[in-house]
């Protein structure tokens, strides 16, 4: 294989990749927005902390250590 053909077989598939990606987030997207809609005709809402509007729910159930360690 010589260096063209090479080069050109990699930005084939660099091309190819950015296709996949951009498909992917497309995907997401779909699929979060028919989340957020099936949660919300279900009656779920999510309850946030700050004004800032960063997600940081009420209550973290991982989060069993930092009561102990208030317990102590």
């Amino acid at each position: 294989m010589t260096r063209f053909n090479e080069a050109e077989l990699l930005r084939k598939n660099v091309k190819d990749l950015q296709s996949q990606l951009r498909n992917a987030y497309i995907r997401i997207k779909e699929l979060t927005d028919a989340l957020h809609e099936e949660r919300k005709r279900a009656g779920h809402v999510a309850h946030f902390k700050t004004d800032a509007g960063w997600a940081m729910p009420n209550e973290n159930p991982d989060a069993q250590h930092t009561k102990e360690k208030e317990d102590e």
